[in-house]
């Protein structure tokens, strides 16, 4: 009877957490979608109060009581994994004062407004002094863990368990090695494919038009995912049958918004499928950012860039635009989107290209917590790297250092994740493809056993299981960055026709 009620307890503080969480989701969503700029000011404010009342409940002393007590239970239980996690998690903030976890929340809250104003008015000096700010209050934050970590370690690891600057400079050392050179020899000897088609204007009814043919191919339930927008695309899952995304329109790229679109259905499909059991629990949504992003890479690159993907979707979009794909086959719009040259901005990024990006990111973040870089200045050290990384000029700070969001809200020790959730995904990809047939299944409009494979072998587990417990079951053998150069590579050879 004892155990009963505590279980019971422990389920109600669940439900309250997720309560609070749900209001601050939802505050936040409208916030970057549909509320107006001028009340951010009021509505900031008060979702630090929220935040607050949140970090209340967390770290109370019930709380710590609660959690510890389930987490000592003898009996093996969903719930005693729930709070072993919790408890570990709820290190990450409970030696913050509350005053300052609000300021902190306060802080990131008025970043991702000010960077908005910045990124519009392409004016880094607006964004410079928050971007001091953020970082050196998130390295006042982590140093009340008192972690034998360095700073920028212990973010690395709450983006993805088990990692750390040691691991993530043996990655990028393997992507550097095989595939800079590779990329040099594409550039010099691939057959070249006319772009120019990509740029015409596209009106974006239109496009909005073609999101809900695409997320028909997707097999997604219109009932459980709302699709809106916002300056930067990103998705928000309130529960397994409320999963929000969003996209940027862009009248000159035809692309853009169509792979954001793929991008985010990624993410929310992951969400969407997992086991119903998890749904009111801390491990619906606590999947580590690598683990999410080899979902939402692995449906962009792998199954959208695909020829089979596009082989029935493509009629589809030249009905909506006939005058801007006059003449385009198949082929070429397949060459199109997987074309490969060094870009400015890393969401609009090819494949082959896209993890220089991160490594740019990751070298800059390296420097802001072991003390080499600031945020002054920040702007030309942006467009130094990226000259010397990806050979391209900077024209500006909003394709440049002000291109993304992430660092308005203080997610330092995400990015390196984009790159590593690619990897991830090709190891997935490799694995699924000896046990059934991918490309015939996408040709055929089968989605759906694509979905089926996804959900019974990554999907389901949720956030109770990490990527180092679930690739050696779904793989047989560790984290493998070989599985991801060399899809690179053989992809690459072939629609370039490359010997």
């Amino acid at each position: 009877m004892k155990n009963i009620s505590l279980l019971r307890r422990f389920r109600d503080f669940e439900n309250k957490d997720l309560a609070y969480s749900l209001a601050l989701q939802t505050l936040g969503f409208d916030s970057a979608t549909i509320a107006p700029k001028n009340g951010s000011a009021y509505r900031n404010t008060k979702m630090a109060i929220l935040s607050g009342e949140s970090f209340s409940l967390m770290t109370g002393k019930k709380t710590l009581k609660l959690l510890e007590a389930v987490a000592s239970l003898n009996e093996n239980c969903i719930e005693k994994e729930i709070a072993v996690a919790r408890l570990k998690d709820l290190n990450k903030i409970r030696y913050i004062p509350k005053k300052d976890f609000i300021a902190y929340n306060q802080l990131r809250n008025d970043s991702e407004v000010i960077w908005e104003k910045a990124k519009e008015e392409n004016n880094y000096s607006l964004f410079e002094n928050n971007l001091n700010q953020l970082i050196s209050s998130t390295r006042d934050i982590v140093r009340t863990r008192k972690s034998p970590l360095s700073d920028y370690d212990v973010l690395l690891a709450d983006y993805e368990p088990g990692m750390n600057q040691e691991k993530y400079d043996v990655f990028f050392t393997v992507v550097k090695e095989k595939l800079v050179p590779f990329l040099h020899q594409l550039l010099k000897n691939g057959t070249p494919v006319d772009m120019s088609f990509v740029s015409k204007t596209y009106p974006i009814e239109k496009q909005r038009q073609f999101m809900k043919i695409l997320m028909e191919k997707m097999k997604i339930d219109p009932k459980s995912t709302y699709l809106a927008e916002s300056a930067h695309p990103f998705s928000s899952s309130f529960s397994k049958n409320d999963n929000r995304i969003t996209v940027k329109y862009h009248e000159d790229n035809l692309l853009s918004a169509i792979f954001s679109l793929i991008h985010e259905l990624g993410h929310a499909t992951y969400n969407h499928q997992i086991n119903d059991s998890y749904e009111s629990t801390y491990f619906f949504d606590n999947m580590s950012m690598g683990m999410h992003e080899s979902q939402s890479r692995l449906m962009e690159n792998m199954v959208g860039r695909s020829e089979s993907f596009w082989k029935d979707l493509y009629p589809k979009l030249k009905e909506i635009f006939p005058e801007q794909l006059n003449g385009i086959t198949l082929q070429h719009l397949v060459r199109a989107i997987n074309h490969v040259e060094p870009s400015l901005v890393r969401t609009e990024a090819d494949e082959l290209t896209y993890p220089l990006h991160v490594l740019v990111r990751y070298e800059i973040e390296r420097g802001f917590f072991d003390g080499t870089l600031t945020a002054t200045n920040l702007e030309k050290i942006w467009n130094d790297k990226m000259l010397e990384i990806l050979g391209v000029i900077v024209p500006d700070a909003a394709q440049g250092v002000l291109q993304d969001i992430h660092w308005s809200d203080a997610s330092f020790g995400y990015f390196p994740t984009y790159a590593l959730g690619s990897a991830y995904a090709a190891q997935w990809m490799a694995t699924m493809k000896k046990q059934i047939n991918v490309d015939d299944l996408i040709e055929e409009d089968r989605m759906d056993l694509i979905k089926d494979w996804l959900k019974t072998n990554i999907h389901t587990h949720g956030g109770r299981k990490t990527a180092d417990q679930l690739l050696p079951e779904v793989t047989g053998e560790s984290f493998n960055p070989q599985y991801y150069v060399e899809y690179l590579i053989e992809k690459y050879s072939r629609l370039y026709q490359l010997k």
